[in-house]
Order: structure tokens, then sequence, then C-alpha cells
């Protein structure tokens, strides 16, 4: 292919490709554009996105999107490339409905159209176009790579972890065919713009992949040296309002929080937890030493944990994203140490007496960063006016904190309520842990979870689990303590596969049968957190 570029013989213009020899297939792509809602209404979305949206992913950059969008309306021809865009736009505006009604925007119908009917046209009609499009032009390009996002993302906030998971894998193998990861890095040649949005648009399908992966127990699907070579390498036209930064070299931009959990899936990676049992503190406590002297250090001083605020007022969204960019640190961090749940007591007394005091103050840091992961969702909830949201961040990392919290709570060794001086996490002081702290916290993240199951699946699985786990804690605080956590032989009967798998939803790729459902949760799934036993295989 590389001669033949050289000699000018192979057409890069795909996306163009012309359809007029296939009458059945122009006819697909006219009648699928027809049926699309009304201009107003498509407005209405894309504008909402991008002015509310945009700044979770930053999966486009909203000012030339704004301009091609403009210009599809404009020349709506039945190219595959005009095809493909309208793929884009549909996409865009189901996963916009995602987020209404909104304090913004309380309504339940859009021009009179319920909003439920207008996702169901937009992921209809935007299916059978990628279809079309997939079907006329094998290879793709940059928009095929960015509407599969949104389809993922869309699957994410309808809480199916399994599709969500396929819709990465899909994203990730459009990108390779479209041949993304190595046009983008590429030196010269002109496009540098193009070239800029492939490269973060492939560093947007790596964090993503990185944290679905690592969430997920997975292995992630790209491989961990493409993304050197992919890192943005230049600063896009700002969005309005944000001219008056362009002179200040230090300031962020939108994609910097982008570019620090890039940086964050790439530390994990470099530093993978051995897929081994038991459960190690000393190579947990490297780990986490080598994250607060490798990776936090790199962090953008407007998303630290102690952060400068002072362009917060020239980029709104600033805060909201530090707050997602806190919630997947401290996530992270938890991540590391949940493995010490896992091992029973027979394991713990053999320890040498140092590891003992190490899993000890492990056990607080878990539980710490649960609580400042909590606290996280809680201000980006806030942030998002304290309203219904199916936005998986806050969703899915309220259950899985509480679960930690909960589980924590069940251990009698747990050093709850002890005198003594604060503690640090991260490298940041933080009021003496409490029993008291952590039900209150867990309670909060419940009645979040309880508000949400109205209009998210996931919120309501997950309400389920930790209302029988709360309930279940609260019993134990007020009789005598329990017996240690029991010994367990598998670590599938308390964990099985991952967090997802609480809620019912199928993370498991390759599953025989159901992805399962909300009607398919069993909340007994994990009566072994607090169990009174389960004897261990002879």
């Amino acid at each position: 292919m590389a001669l033949l570029k050289n000699w000018d013989l192979h057409n890069d213009d795909d996306a163009g490709t012309d359809i007029g020899a296939a009458p059945d297939m122009a006819q697909n792509i006219r009648y699928d554009i027809e049926r699309m809602p009304r201009r107003a209404i498509l407005d209405f979305l894309i504008q909402y996105f991008v002015s509310e949206l945009n700044w979770m992913k930053q999966l486009i950059h909203a000012p030339s999107f704004l301009i091609y969008y403009q210009q599809w309306w404009a020349n709506r021809n039945l190219a595959v490339r005009n095809a493909e865009f309208a793929v884009l736009i549909l996409r865009i505006c189901s996963y916009a409905t995602q987020f209404l009604p909104s304090p913004t925007y309380p309504d339940d119908n859009i021009s009179e159209l319920p909003l439920g009917q207008i996702r169901n046209t937009c992921v209809e009609l935007g299916n059978s176009l990628s279809e079309t499009c997939l079907t006329l032009n094998w290879k793709g390009g940059l928009v095929r790579v960015q509407h599969n996002l949104f389809a993922a993302l869309n699957s994410s906030c309808e809480g199916r972890t399994d599709m969500f998971w396929e819709g990465i894998a899909s994203a990730s193998r459009a990108a390779q065919k479209a041949g993304v990861h190595t046009a983008a890095a590429e030196l010269g040649s002109g496009h540098e713009f193009d070239k800029e949005m492939q490269r973060r648009t492939f560093c947007n399908i790596y964090l993503l992949d990185s944290h679905l992966s690592r969430q997920l127990d997975r292995v992630p699907f790209l491989p961990d040296n493409l993304v050197a070579e992919m890192l943005p390498r230049l600063r896009l036209v700002p969005e309005t309002g944000m001219s008056d930064m362009d002179s200040d070299a230090t300031a962020p931009e939108l994609f910097t929080e982008r570019l620090m959990q890039v940086q964050l899936g790439r530390f994990w990676r470099k530093h993978p937890k051995k897929q081994t049992i038991p459960y190690d503190p000393t190579q947990a406590e490297q780990r986490y030493e080598q994250f607060c002297t490798e990776y936090l250090p790199t962090l953008h001083p407007a998303l630290a944990l102690i952060p400068d605020e002072r362009w917060d007022t020239q980029l709104p969204k600033l805060p909201m994203q530090r707050q997602l960019l806190h919630i997947t640190l401290f996530d992270s961090i938890a991540w590391n140490f949940r493995s010490l749940l896992l091992l029973n007591e027979s394991h713990v007394t053999q320890l040498p007496p140092y590891k003992q005091v190490l899993l000890q103050s492990q056990k607080q840091k878990l539980a710490q960063a649960a609580i400042e992961e909590l606290t996280a969702v809680s201000n980006l909830h806030s942030m998002f006016g304290g309203g219904h949201t199916r936005f998986a961040a806050i969703i899915f990392n309220s259950f899985e904190a509480s679960v930690l919290l909960l589980t924590l709570l069940s251990q009698p060794d747990f050093p709850f309520d002890q005198t003594g001086e604060n503690h640090d996490i991260l490298g940041r002081q933080v009021t003496r842990l409490t029993r008291n702290k952590a039900m209150q916290a867990v309670e909060k993240a419940l009645n979040r979870l309880q508000m949400l199951s109205g209009v998210s699946d996931m919120a309501a699985a997950g309400a389920r689990v930790v209302s029988q786990l709360f309930a279940r804690a609260n019993r134990f605080s007020e009789s005598a303590p329990p017996a240690i956590m029991p010994g367990l032989s598998k670590t599938s009967e308390l964990f099985p596969g991952s967090f997802s798998d609480l809620l019912g939803f199928g993370a498991v790729v390759g599953h025989d049968g159901d992805w399962g459902t909300e009607g398919s949760l069993d909340p007994d799934f994990v009566t072994g957190l607090f169990s009174a036993g389960v004897p261990e295989d002879k």
C-alpha cells in the first residue's frame, strides 16, 4: 500500500466513495435519512450535547464539528461520507437524550415528541445506516470510529456493560481498519488538524479500554506501545470564551483531563496486578508508592487533588472534569487494594507480622479511597444539578465504592473508631476513619442510587444490592461483632468476575446464555460478604 501511495494509485478518499453503482444501497440511505427526526429536534440535541456533555469524553472538536454539521444539512448527497456523518449525528443525539430531562431542560419531550421515541428512532436509523456504510466501505475512517464510540457510550448509559465492552472492541477494530494509529503518528505531510483529531480519538479509545478492562479484570484490546506515538501535539482552536487563555502556556485545555486519564491508564498497565491468589500486601504497597511518586506529580495543577482553580471561570466545565478525574483516581487506588478482601483468616495468620501490619494499613487506605471516591461522585452529581442522570460514572462508582465500604464494615478487625492521628491518602491529610463516617457515606450513595433508579436499570439493580448489605451492616453494628470474614475457597464466591457482575448485566464477553437483565439480579449473590462461613475445599 505504501508503494501504491507513492505512485498516487491508491485512493485514500474512502469516506467519499461513490455509491451510484448500487441503486439499492442508495435507496436505503435515502430512506433512512428521510426518516431522521426533524432538524429542529436534532439542532436542539446537538447544541445540548456541545454545551453540556462534550466535556466528558471530548470525542469531537465542537467548533469544527458544528461547521461540518451545517455543511451536511446544506449538501445531503448520498456519498458514503455523508451517510457516515449522519450516523455520527444520530448517535450523538441518542446519547444526548440519555441526559434529559435535566435541570436546564425539565421536559420529557422535544417538539411534542417523547424523548424515548426520539432515542429509539436515532438508534434504529443509526444502526441501519452504519450497516449500509460498512457494506459499501469496509475500511471506513475517523467518523466511523467516533460513532462507534458514541454507540458504546449509549450502552454504558443503559447499564449494558456487555455492550459497552463490545462497543470499545468495535471502535478499536474500526480505528485499526481505518489506519488511525498509523496515519496520525506520521510527521508532516499536511492535514495536521485531521491527524490531531485522530490522535485524540485514539487516546479516548485507549483510556476507555484501559479503564473498563481494569474494572472488569479483562485484557485490554489495544496494545500499550501504540499510544506513546498518539499523544496530542497541538493546542486546537479554543472553544467560545477561551481565547484569552491562548497566551497562557500553562493553562489547561478541554482535552487536558482526557490526557491525564490516558497517563493513568499507562501507569496501571506499566504496574499491573499479578493475577495470583493470595494477595501480596508488599506488591500492592509498592504499586501504591509508585503511583504517588510517578503519576501524581504529572497531574496538571488544575486537576490535582489540591487544585489550582484560577482557570475555572474561563473553563466552566473544568470543575466537573476535575471531579471525574478524581473519581477515577480513587477508584484505581481501591482497585489496587480490593483483592485483600479475598484473603481468608488462615492465610492472614500465616503472614509475617510486618505484613499483617501492612495489611491493616492497606484496609484503611482502601476504606479512605472508597470514601473519597464517593465524595467526588457526590460533588459531580451536585454539579449535574442533583437530579436524574444515567451517567455511568455516577451510578457505577456509587455502587462499587459502597460495596467495598460495607465489606470492610463487616470485618471486626478493621480499625474503625480508633484514636490517634489523622491519616493521609495519596499524600493528602484526611480525618480519622469512623464507622459512622463510613455508614453516612454509604447511606448518601444508597439514597442517590434509589433516586436514580427511576431512570436507570443499573441504578435500580445497585440500589437493591446496597440496601440489603446496608441493612445487614446496620444489624451487625447494633449487635455483637460478627465472626471474622470466613475463608473462601474460590474468588468467585465473593467477587465472581467483577463488580459489574453483581449488577447482573453480564460483563463477561462470550458468556453462554443471556447477558443478564435487571430481573435476573440475585441480591443473595453477595451475602458471602457477611456470611457466617463457607467451608474450604479439602
